[in-house]
Protein backbone atom coordinates (compact mmCIF):
# COMPACT_ATOMS: atom_id res chain seq x y z
CA UNK A 1 0.00 0.00 0.00
CA UNK A 2 1.46 3.02 -0.76
CA UNK A 3 0.29 7.16 -0.58
CA UNK A 4 -1.56 7.07 -3.17
CA UNK A 5 -3.92 4.33 -2.53
CA UNK A 6 -4.36 5.41 1.13
CA UNK A 7 -5.34 8.88 -0.45
CA UNK A 8 -7.84 7.74 -2.94
CA UNK A 9 -9.79 5.61 0.15
CA UNK A 10 -9.88 9.07 2.12
CA UNK A 11 -11.26 10.93 -0.68
CA UNK A 12 -13.41 8.08 -1.38
CA UNK A 13 -11.75 7.37 -4.76
CA UNK A 14 -11.45 3.55 -4.06
CA UNK A 15 -14.35 1.56 -1.55
CA UNK A 16 -11.51 -0.74 -0.27
CA UNK A 17 -7.85 -1.80 -1.04
CA UNK A 18 -6.96 -6.35 -0.57
CA UNK A 19 -4.15 -7.18 0.35
CA UNK A 20 -2.55 -10.65 0.90
CA UNK A 21 -0.56 -12.01 3.77
CA UNK A 22 2.55 -10.72 2.31
CA UNK A 23 1.24 -7.27 2.36
CA UNK A 24 0.95 -7.20 -1.78
CA UNK A 25 -2.11 -5.78 -3.46
CA UNK A 26 -4.19 -8.32 -4.86
CA UNK A 27 -7.94 -8.56 -6.04
CA UNK A 28 -10.29 -10.55 -4.45
CA UNK A 29 -13.58 -11.72 -4.23
CA UNK A 30 -15.16 -10.43 -0.75
CA UNK A 31 -18.93 -11.97 -1.00
CA UNK A 32 -19.20 -15.16 1.21
CA UNK A 33 -16.38 -14.33 3.59
CA UNK A 34 -15.97 -13.45 7.63
CA UNK A 35 -14.86 -10.35 8.94
CA UNK A 36 -12.73 -9.28 11.95
CA UNK A 37 -13.09 -5.61 11.92
CA UNK A 38 -10.76 -3.59 14.13
CA UNK A 39 -8.31 -1.06 14.36
CA UNK A 40 -5.56 -4.09 15.49
CA UNK A 41 -3.28 -1.46 17.50
CA UNK A 42 -2.02 -3.97 18.49
CA UNK A 43 -3.00 -7.21 16.61
CA UNK A 44 -2.68 -9.82 19.08
CA UNK A 45 -3.75 -12.92 19.75
CA UNK A 46 -7.21 -12.90 20.51
CA UNK A 47 -7.90 -11.54 17.14
CA UNK A 48 -6.21 -14.19 15.98
CA UNK A 49 -7.70 -16.77 17.76
CA UNK A 50 -11.36 -15.21 17.51
CA UNK A 51 -11.21 -15.51 13.43
CA UNK A 52 -10.44 -18.79 13.61
CA UNK A 53 -12.73 -19.87 16.03
CA UNK A 54 -15.56 -17.80 13.79
CA UNK A 55 -13.94 -19.60 10.21
CA UNK A 56 -14.79 -22.72 12.39
CA UNK A 57 -18.08 -22.53 12.98
CA UNK A 58 -19.14 -20.79 9.32
CA UNK A 59 -16.48 -22.48 6.94
CA UNK A 60 -16.12 -19.40 5.09
CA UNK A 61 -13.15 -17.09 3.98
CA UNK A 62 -11.36 -14.88 6.89
CA UNK A 63 -10.99 -11.24 6.34
CA UNK A 64 -9.58 -9.04 8.70
CA UNK A 65 -10.75 -5.23 7.74
CA UNK A 66 -9.51 -1.81 9.00
CA UNK A 67 -11.16 1.17 8.57
CA UNK A 68 -8.92 4.41 8.54
CA UNK A 69 -11.94 6.26 10.08
CA UNK A 70 -13.57 5.05 12.95
CA UNK A 71 -17.19 5.94 14.80
CA UNK A 72 -14.98 6.66 18.29
CA UNK A 73 -11.82 6.52 17.51
CA UNK A 74 -9.67 9.46 15.49
CA UNK A 75 -8.98 8.66 11.83
CA UNK A 76 -5.13 6.70 11.46
CA UNK A 77 -3.00 8.41 9.31
CA UNK A 78 -0.64 7.10 6.50
CA UNK A 79 2.38 5.90 8.79
CA UNK A 80 0.15 4.03 11.51
CA UNK A 81 -1.65 2.78 8.88
CA UNK A 82 1.16 1.27 7.46
CA UNK A 83 2.30 -0.06 10.65
CA UNK A 84 -0.71 -1.92 11.82
CA UNK A 85 -0.82 -3.79 8.44
CA UNK A 86 2.58 -4.89 8.76
CA UNK A 87 1.52 -7.04 11.27
CA UNK A 88 -0.41 -8.92 9.41
CA UNK A 89 2.32 -10.46 7.64
CA UNK A 90 1.81 -13.93 7.46
CA UNK A 91 -1.29 -13.69 9.53
CA UNK A 92 -4.15 -13.37 6.54
CA UNK A 93 -5.54 -11.29 3.77
CA UNK A 94 -6.56 -7.36 4.85
CA UNK A 95 -9.01 -5.38 3.66
CA UNK A 96 -8.54 -1.74 3.78
CA UNK A 97 -11.74 0.56 3.72
CA UNK A 98 -12.34 3.81 4.61
CA UNK A 99 -16.23 3.06 6.43
CA UNK A 100 -16.36 3.81 9.78
CA UNK A 101 -19.85 2.40 9.95
CA UNK A 102 -20.89 -1.21 9.43
CA UNK A 103 -23.96 -0.53 7.19
CA UNK A 104 -21.21 1.43 5.16
CA UNK A 105 -19.09 -1.85 5.41
CA UNK A 106 -21.95 -3.96 4.54
CA UNK A 107 -22.52 -2.12 0.63
CA UNK A 108 -18.70 -3.30 0.30
CA UNK A 109 -19.30 -6.83 2.30
CA UNK A 110 -22.08 -8.27 0.81
CA UNK A 111 -23.46 -11.42 1.97
CA UNK A 112 -20.91 -11.54 4.74
CA UNK A 113 -20.89 -12.10 8.57
CA UNK A 114 -19.75 -9.63 10.76
CA UNK A 115 -17.43 -11.01 13.64
CA UNK A 116 -17.79 -7.88 16.45
CA UNK A 117 -17.31 -7.96 20.60
CA UNK A 118 -19.56 -7.66 23.12
CA UNK A 119 -19.12 -3.67 23.43
CA UNK A 120 -19.47 -3.44 20.00
CA UNK A 121 -22.28 -5.35 19.51
CA UNK A 122 -24.26 -2.92 22.42
CA UNK A 123 -23.76 -0.08 20.30
CA UNK A 124 -24.92 -1.69 17.35
CA UNK A 125 -28.49 -1.40 18.85
CA UNK A 126 -28.35 1.78 20.32
CA UNK A 127 -29.86 4.37 18.13
CA UNK A 128 -27.47 7.36 19.64
CA UNK A 129 -24.62 5.71 17.74
CA UNK A 130 -26.63 6.65 14.42
CA UNK A 131 -26.61 10.07 12.80
CA UNK A 132 -29.59 8.59 11.13
CA UNK A 133 -32.51 6.23 11.97
CA UNK A 134 -31.36 2.88 13.02
CA UNK A 135 -34.05 0.90 11.42
CA UNK A 136 -32.60 2.71 7.43
CA UNK A 137 -29.28 1.39 8.70
CA UNK A 138 -30.53 -2.32 9.06
CA UNK A 139 -32.36 -2.06 6.02
CA UNK A 140 -29.26 -1.54 3.86
CA UNK A 141 -27.44 -4.42 6.24
CA UNK A 142 -30.32 -6.34 5.42
CA UNK A 143 -30.64 -5.54 1.69
CA UNK A 144 -26.62 -6.75 1.47
CA UNK A 145 -27.71 -9.77 3.30
CA UNK A 146 -25.10 -9.27 5.77
CA UNK A 147 -25.43 -10.12 9.37
CA UNK A 148 -23.39 -10.43 12.92
CA UNK A 149 -21.68 -12.93 14.88
CA UNK A 150 -20.99 -11.88 18.62
CA UNK A 151 -18.45 -13.12 20.40
CA UNK A 152 -17.88 -12.26 24.47
CA UNK A 153 -15.18 -9.63 25.80
CA UNK A 154 -12.86 -9.25 28.94
CA UNK A 155 -13.37 -5.53 30.03
CA UNK A 156 -12.13 -4.16 32.94
CA UNK A 157 -11.32 -7.65 34.70
CA UNK A 158 -14.59 -9.22 34.11
CA UNK A 159 -16.26 -11.47 31.25
CA UNK A 160 -19.38 -10.01 29.55
CA UNK A 161 -21.58 -12.89 27.61
CA UNK A 162 -22.95 -12.11 24.32
CA UNK A 163 -25.85 -14.28 25.57
CA UNK A 164 -27.03 -11.90 28.04
CA UNK A 165 -27.57 -8.92 25.50
CA UNK A 166 -31.32 -8.31 24.34
CA UNK A 167 -31.37 -7.57 20.91
CA UNK A 168 -34.65 -6.95 20.77
CA UNK A 169 -36.15 -6.48 17.06
CA UNK A 170 -32.72 -6.94 15.36
CA UNK A 171 -32.18 -10.01 16.97
CA UNK A 172 -32.79 -12.02 13.76
CA UNK A 173 -28.85 -10.15 12.54
CA UNK A 174 -27.81 -11.65 15.64
CA UNK A 175 -25.76 -15.08 15.93
CA UNK A 176 -24.16 -15.92 19.45
CA UNK A 177 -20.78 -17.07 19.27
CA UNK A 178 -20.53 -19.65 22.80
CA UNK A 179 -17.78 -19.25 25.33
CA UNK A 180 -17.19 -23.07 24.86
CA UNK A 181 -15.70 -22.37 21.42
CA UNK A 182 -13.96 -18.89 21.94
CA UNK A 183 -12.83 -17.04 25.44
CA UNK A 184 -9.76 -15.59 25.84
CA UNK A 185 -9.52 -12.81 28.26
CA UNK A 186 -6.64 -10.22 26.56
CA UNK A 187 -7.22 -7.01 26.33
CA UNK A 188 -5.71 -4.68 23.53
CA UNK A 189 -5.57 -2.05 25.70
CA UNK A 190 -3.39 -3.58 28.49
CA UNK A 191 -1.34 -4.52 25.72
CA UNK A 192 -0.64 -1.59 24.13
CA UNK A 193 0.55 -0.26 27.52
CA UNK A 194 2.49 -3.07 28.39
CA UNK A 195 4.35 -2.13 25.19
CA UNK A 196 4.71 1.66 25.48
CA UNK A 197 6.02 1.12 28.88
CA UNK A 198 8.09 -1.39 27.68
CA UNK A 199 9.57 0.84 25.04
CA UNK A 200 9.52 4.01 27.12
CA UNK A 201 12.00 1.65 29.79
CA UNK A 202 14.09 0.66 26.63
CA UNK A 203 14.52 4.63 25.31
CA UNK A 204 15.71 5.31 28.55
Amino acid sequence: MDKEDYNNLINKKIKYLSLDENSKKIDLNLKNSIILSGSFNPLHKGHKELLIASEKKYKIKPLFEISISNVDKKEINFIDLTKRIEQFKYQGKIIITNSPTFNDKSSIFKNCIFVVGYDTALRLIEKKYYDHDIHDAYQEIKKNECSFLVSGRYIDKKYYDPSEINFGEFKDFFSILPENKFRLDISSTILRNDYNSAKDKFAA
